[in-house]
């Protein structure tokens, strides 16, 4: 079988059967070349993609650090205008408690030269109401001034304090 088998291969059947196996070899070997190449190019592909996923990731990961040290930064400002702040109460308090001090000795003052002029004064002795009501109306009156200014220095000290630290804070913020 063999022999006929070789023998029909002979002349252009034989020609025809090489070519076909030839044409077979040729055809899986590119093929192959083919997947190799594709196989190359898919390689090349993938190390660009981590290449870029890389250098997004530490482009992140910069992004990430600089927002942190702002908010540090920013965090760090405020508390120190926040403590300045607190610095400038307790200054204008201790200042407020001095001036209290120096209120109260002056409406003492006031009253005992209230008390005197009413004893020099004969119109303003006892059993004159005049004189003393006058005396005394002005010592009620320069008491409720003199409170009334205290409470409105209290107030302004604040707004004033907490307008310079708002700003304090605006400009820390803003600086970068």
């Amino acid at each position: 079988m063999i022999a006929a088998a070789i023998k029909s291969l002979t002349g252009w059947r034989g020609y025809a059967a090489a070519a076909l196996a030839g044409g077979l070899f040729l055809g899986a070997a590119a093929w192959t070349a083919q997947g190799w190449r594709w196989d190359a190019k898919l390689a090349r592909a993938e190390t660009a993609r981590a290449q870029e996923r890389d250098a997004q990731a530490q482009a992140t990961m910069t992004a990430i650090e600089a927002a942190r040290d702002e908010g540090r930064r920013r965090t760090a400002a405020v508390g120190k205008a926040r403590d300045d702040a607190q610095n400038q109460a307790a200054a204008a308090a201790a200042d407020a408690a001095g001036l209290r001090a120096e209120h109260d000795g002056l409406r003492a003052r006031v009253n005992a030269l209230a008390h005197a002029a009413a004893a020099r004064d004969p119109g303003a002795a006892e059993g004159s109401p005049a004189g003393t009501d006058a005396v005394d109306l002005l010592a009620y009156m320069l008491g409720r001034v003199s409170r009334r200014a205290e409470e409105l220095a209290g107030i302004a000290d604040r707004a004033r304090i907490a307008g310079l630290t708002c700003e304090r804070i605006h400009n820390s913020l803003r600086s970068k």
